[in-house]
């Protein structure tokens, strides 16, 4: 493999690749009005929280411990223009790069994931609006 091709040694965490200008920032502008969802990511992979971060998580889940492994899944109630979309392309493209499946995976599979629109219409219209990015 060239060597630009070789993977880092050390994976970033969604958070890091959401802070990196390089990868996602450039999407999730301005920072502080993601703040809640970003709460919500690292309570969904089980990252270190702020303070603040772990109020927000109280608020919203009614939870007073925070997780302490990653979630198989998540579901948020959101409301409209609340981000949805945005967040799952972020959580679908950083497990399809950043996650090694290999061990559990059998020989010669692959893993796949699978962003789900309602219709063609509201799948074109995400398309077409993040392509543009």
């Amino acid at each position: 493999m060239p060597a630009s091709r070789k993977r880092p040694t050390r994976v970033p965490t969604i958070i890091e690749a959401l802070d990196d200008p390089d990868l996602f920032t450039p999407a999730f502008a301005p920072a502080a009005s993601w703040a809640a969802w970003c709460a919500a990511l690292k309570a969904l992979f089980a990252l270190p929280m702020t303070d603040a971060e772990i109020a927000v998580y109280t608020q919203h889940t009614g939870r007073t411990a925070v997780p302490t492994a990653p979630a198989r899944e998540g579901r948020f109630v959101v409301g409209r223009r609340g981000g949805k979309s945005a967040v799952a392309a972020l959580v679908a493209t950083y497990v399809a790069t950043a996650r090694d499946d290999r061990p559990i995976l059998r020989w010669g599979k692959r893993a796949k994931v699978q962003v789900v629109a309602a219709d063609r219409a509201q799948a074109r219209g995400w398309c077409s609006t993040t392509s543009r990015r």
